[in-house]
């Protein structure tokens, strides 16, 4: 047996060389794949599609690759008084998040635990309700009157087994770790707070990736690799269970663009309703690469799949890499595949890419053999570029991008912080108006007014955010600046819009800041609360801190999120709501979270 299992060991090994070999060869010499949308057949031919790009040399081991789909604070009225809304990119798409209010109740997600707070006024405010989801990981949520929608994935790990050659008894199989999610969605009917009853329970098999709400539906990204790997490849087509029906996605149902890739996915665009119970979910399968994120307008998604190729590496030692996007439209429960097409470079996240009046904008990076240049990528509806700017900023690469209406702003970053301002309005003639060069850089930048951008950004190793005039276009100015002078500090506003809280008619800003100081780096963390105005800039009223201990330091105390109601500030950590006076921060109350039976 030892001998046997060596001898396939040694040829385990020759096989992952030679894979090498051939993966270095598929990069030699490549081309543009056509972005032309097509339909499979049947079940065998998207069989054999996928064996041409085994065959091409790469071949994905035992385990399976996942992608993840990466995801304007604006404020509503009960009637009764204020609230703030998640700070979504476009107004009307709402983004799942962690925390949501309909100014009387606050929906939170602490570890697989959703609470149902009855939260104003908060000198009363108290648990009403929990919904835990054992084995699941980073649910996420939407709430529309009274639907309370939660979306997650479980992450399971099972052995696929191999017989050994020329044995045949079970001691002898060889078990292969297959990595697998089950996507979920479940509706839950939350008219009585205090018992949420579920109305809706869908089941995907494959990695919830992103979504969207607009209106009554979900629309919501599935992401499952094409083939699973362990004796030989196997074509696992998508499915989903909604309320214990089954529909599986035929293979002639699925598009794809006859592009050779490393690996493939199934990627299926999923509209829910969630207002009827009855109404099957409806989809669009489509075939890809690496999808990495994505970009959601009232009535069209946008999908980029990163996709790189190589031109001549030998003969001209050059290479690039692009990106193919895909629009489909939506309306209601219908969903199409429209268009696909390309652009040279990868997108750095959802604000690289933006629609507006019948054109879609798109900034990238685009890494190749000569260093790094930046562009950015009008097309039409059809995905045919029309316009562009290319070879910004030679050697350096995106840090943030903000398209506002006609104008598109831009950070690149290497040493100094390049801030673009660039002229949309002819869509075919696009042109870079003004720029500035300061220190640092912002990696999100949000719309104050019409004339000004906040950044929220780094100098050196410290958080850096600056007030950015742009009422002369040509001649952009940092007007208003504020700084942490520590060891090292950071936010997770910089990587996730959504822990961004501001509200220009109250000029409140509110962010999550961590920060160490001293040669004991000693660790903090609470939430930053500024008065924001044109005016005065950045002037920090004070620091909102859930743990009172300070001479330990614990993730679980972190805020993460920030909301008001009324006159009352809510912050969220994985353990703790806690409610502050908005003019003061003076502590009014503090729920614990703590789920039931822990």
């Amino acid at each position: 047996m030892a001998e046997s299992l060596s001898k396939n060991a040694a040829l385990v090994i020759c096989a992952i060389f030679l894979g090498v070999v051939v993966v270095s060869s598929v990069y030699i010499i490549g081309a543009a794949p056509s972005t032309d949308l097509k339909s499979f057949t049947s079940f065998s031919e998207m069989e054999a599609f996928l064996q041409r790009g085994l065959s091409s040399g790469y071949r994905e081991g035992y385990g399976i690759m996942m992608d993840n789909f990466a995801l304007k604070a604006g404020a509503a009225s009960t009637g009764t008084q204020e609230y703030s809304t998640t700070n979504v990119q476009v107004a009307g798409v709402d983004e799942m998040d962690i925390i949501k209010t309909d100014g009387q109740f606050i929906y939170a997600v602490s570890g697989h635990t959703v609470y149902i707070i009855s939260a104003f006024p908060a000198e009363n405010a108290t648990i009403l309700s929990e919904i835990t989801f054992n084995g699941s990981y980073s649910p996420e949520i939407y709430v529309s009157g009274d639907r309370l929608v939660v979306i997650g994935n479980d992450y399971r790990i099972y052995l696929l087994s191999q017989l050994t050659d020329g044995i045949s008894n079970d001691f002898a199989r060889i078990y292969f770790p297959y990595y697998s999610n089950t996507g979920f969605v479940k509706v839950y009917d939350i008219a009585d707070r205090a018992s949420p009853t579920l109305v809706k329970d869908i089941f995907i098999n494959g990695s919830v990736t992103g979504s969207r709400m607009v209106g009554d539906y979900v629309y919501l990204v599935a992401n499952k690799p094409a083939m699973i790997y362990y004796s030989d490849p196997v074509v696992d087509l998508p499915s989903f269970v909604c309320n214990n029906i089954t529909t599986t996605i035929d293979a002639t149902e699925v598009k794809y663009v006859d592009a050779m890739e490393n690996y493939y996915n199934f990627i299926t665009v999923m509209a829910i309703n969630i207002n009827d119970a009855s109404q099957q979910p409806t989809t669009e399968t489509f075939l890809a690469g690496s999808s990495s994120t994505m970009y959601v307008s009232t009535e069209n998604m946008y999908l980029v799949a990163y996709s790189a190729y190589f031109r001549s590496f030998i003969v001209a030692n050059e290479w690039s890499e692009q990106t193919l996007i895909y629009r489909l439209h939506f309306a209601n429960e219908a969903i199409t595949v429209e268009a696909s097409g390309a652009v040279p470079g990868g997108v750095l996240d959802q604000f690289s890419m933006d629609e507006h009046e019948g054109y879609f904008r798109i900034a990238t990076t685009d890494w190749t053999s000569n260093g790094t240049k930046n562009n950015i990528f009008v097309l039409n509806m059809n995905m045919e570029i029309v316009g562009s700017i290319e070879n910004i900023a030679p050697g350096e690469r995106i840090y943030s991008s903000r398209f506002m209406g006609d104008w598109c702003y831009l950070v690149t970053f290497r040493q100094v912080d390049p801030f673009y301002v660039i002229d949309l309005s002819s869509p075919t003639a696009p042109k870079i108006i003004g720029i500035l060069k300061i220190p640092g850089y912002s990696s999100y930048l949000h719309p104050l007014g019409d004339s000004y951008v906040i950044g929220v950004g780094k100098e050196g190793n410290n958080l850096k955010l600056s007030l950015f005039d742009v009422s002369n276009v040509s001649e952009p100015r940092e007007v208003a600046k504020f700084q942490l002078n520590c060891t090292y500090s950071d936010s997770e506003a910089l990587n996730d819009h959504k822990a961004f809280l501001f509200d220009e008619q109250k000029g409140l800003l509110v962010l999550p800041v961590s920060w160490n100081s001293g040669r004991d780096w000693t660790y903090s963390q609470g939430a930053y609360v500024f008065n924001l105005t044109v005016d005065g800039g950045f002037v920090l009223k004070g620091i909102v801190n859930h743990q009172l201990n300070t001479n330990t330091s614990s993730w679980d105390y972190a805020v993460r999120r920030s909301l008001y109601i009324g006159n009352t500030l809510y912050t969220l950590s994985s353990e703790k709501l806690v409610m502050n006076d908005l003019a003061s921060l003076a502590l009014i109350n503090v729920v614990e979270l703590q789920p039931s039976g822990s």
